[in-house]
């Protein structure tokens, strides 16, 4: 379970990003009587580890946050012996032995780009061992900077840091999606980079949402909106709001907040470059999900209908997720004999591109099966699903 300390809820309560709850830091610790020796770069960094727990704040930054945040120190949530206390740092990594320059971060963000087209392509395990390899290098470089180049470093740290989180979720293991989701947050907030910062917020809400944490994902959600200043990145976090919303049975916010993505999605014109793969497909597979959640099979193969005739060609994993979900939604809708056709063609998708949360979908299918398999066609599909998920 992903657990979201009570510093970030109260933070958003007040409509700030972590950026102004730093400014605020800042200028009110004199009124505070406090003496802030942080940068605002170190103080940012700091208001990440705290607010994914990996470190507590000493006593000096609990007065100042219930001064600013206005509120006792009970309500800050902490627990000393959960996490380290600030400023005990991890050991120190290996040290980084050749020249780091911009060109050098120029070609780690190429490699990075071509992880993430492969991953699309056929599953994660084909690139989770070079990310984390190259993840390695990165720390090592981050020893050897500072200045504007550190920001850098920090930068192409948090991209690959977010995706070894995401490669880790898509095969399965979500304490370590979860861990790696934590530390590319750091090291967003290190470099100061807003679009970063929002995009690894909805990134851990979709771990949250992904375990069935509602509540988390909601709260997690809400930071990376506040951190949104692009279409794409806005459409992605309403997508997180929208989950969060149907796993806790909320049918009109869920709705509310998939039609907005869609919005965002088809008639905004910024993006952040971030995500290359947040399209109208695949945003409409992704409001799909959770309408096939709120059982409203309609909603759900009306959006995955026109998904699927457009479906790009480079997201064949993700395509094998949308088949699945039609599929579940046929069926739910009362139409086996469409939902095993639709399932065939998953089953097939599925194998070409490998994740764990493609099989996940397609034993939810074979779960939906269980109570026709007196039935002919359902009975085969059932099987056919059974025998590819032992393998």
């Amino acid at each position: 379970m992903i657990r979201v300390p009570r510093i970030a809820e109260l933070r958003l309560a007040k409509g700030w990003s972590q950026e102004r709850l730093a400014v605020e830091m800042e200028r009110q610790a004199p009124l505070a009587g406090v003496r802030l020796s942080s940068t605002r770069s170190a103080l940012r960094v700091k208001l990440s580890r705290w607010e994914n727990g990996r470190n507590v704040p000493e006593e000096s930054s609990r007065k100042l946050l219930c001064w600013v945040l206005d509120c006792p120190e009970e309500a800050l949530g902490l627990d000393d012996s959960a996490a380290p206390i600030d400023g005990i740092d991890p050991p120190p990594t290996v040290p980084y032995r050749g020249a780091i320059t911009p060109e050098t971060l120029r070609i780690y963000v190429t490699m990075l780009d071509q992880y993430a087209q492969l991953d699309a392509l056929v599953g994660p395990l084909a690139a989770v061992g070079a990310v984390r390899e190259q993840l390695r290098t990165l720390e090592g470089m981050l020893q050897q900077t500072s200045g504007s180049l550190r920001i850098e470093v920090a930068r192409v740290g948090a991209r690959y840091a977010e995706f070894a989180g995401w490669l880790a979720q898509d095969s399965g293991d979500y304490a370590a999606a979860a861990s790696w989701s934590s530390k590319a947050a750091d090291l967003a907030a290190e470099a100061g980079d807003p679009l970063l910062s929002s995009y690894i917020w909805m990134r851990r809400s979709n771990v949250a949402t992904d375990t069935g944490h509602a509540a988390e994902g909601l709260l997690l959600a809400h930071s990376a909106v506040s951190e949104a200043i692009t279409s794409d990145l806005r459409a992605l976090a309403l997508r997180q709001q929208a989950n969060a919303h149907a796993i806790a049975g909320r049918e009109r916010d869920a709705g509310i907040a998939i039609d907005q993505a869609l919005d965002e999605v088809v008639s905004g014109s910024e993006t952040s470059g971030l995500a290359p793969y947040c399209g109208a497909s695949y945003l409409q597979s992704e409001g799909a999900a959770a309408w096939v959640r709120l059982g409203r099979p309609d909603r759900a193969i009306a959006l995955l209908t026109e998904a699927l005739q457009q479906w790009p060609d480079n997201q064949a994993r993700d395509r094998g997720i949308g088949l699945s979900r039609l599929a579940r939604a046929h069926l739910l809708s009362g139409d086996l004999e469409l939902a095993c056709v639709v399932g065939h063609q998953a089953l097939e998708a599925v194998q070409a591109a490998i994740s764990t949360r493609a099989f996940a979908e397609l034993d939810l299918l074979r779960k939906a099966l269980q109570p026709l398999r007196r039935q002919h066609e359902a009975t085969e599909l059932s099987d056919r699903i059974r025998s590819i998920l032992s393998q």
